[in-house]
């Protein structure tokens, strides 16, 4: 795979089948918690990645790949040279940990295209 250009985004659902419904990125279901361009890296070198992946596939994540991808953004600096990452990976893994208190709660899902 020639690497390109990337978008990579973690939603927040309450189950995957929302993401099977045109428009779903229009949902109130669904909610954005993170975005990078072009960190290749951290796709490189997450272990839960499979290098098979197909473009608009989604991850399931957990609270230890959460602490895997903040290794990684603290090991390999982004597309813009920064390690600015590493603060949003934290707040959201905190946030993760705090939504698995509810009866229903959100789950995380890791999708990037190119």
């Amino acid at each position: 795979m020639i690497k390109i250009g990337m978008d990579l985004n973690i939603y927040s659902a309450r189950n995957r089948e929302v993401f099977k419904h045109e428009g779903w990125w229009d949902s109130e279901q669904v909610q954005e918690e993170f975005y990078a361009r072009k960190f290749w890296d951290l796709v490189d070198n997450c272990s839960f990645i499979p290098k098979d992946y197909q473009s608009g596939d989604f991850i399931e994540l957990t609270e230890e790949n959460l602490e895997e991808m903040i290794k990684v953004a603290c090991t390999y600096k982004d597309y813009f040279g920064t390690y600015n990452n590493v603060p949003k990976f934290c707040e959201l893994r905190d946030k993760y940990i705090g939504w698995q208190e509810d009866e229903d709660p959100r789950k995380l899902f890791l999708e990037y295209d190119w």
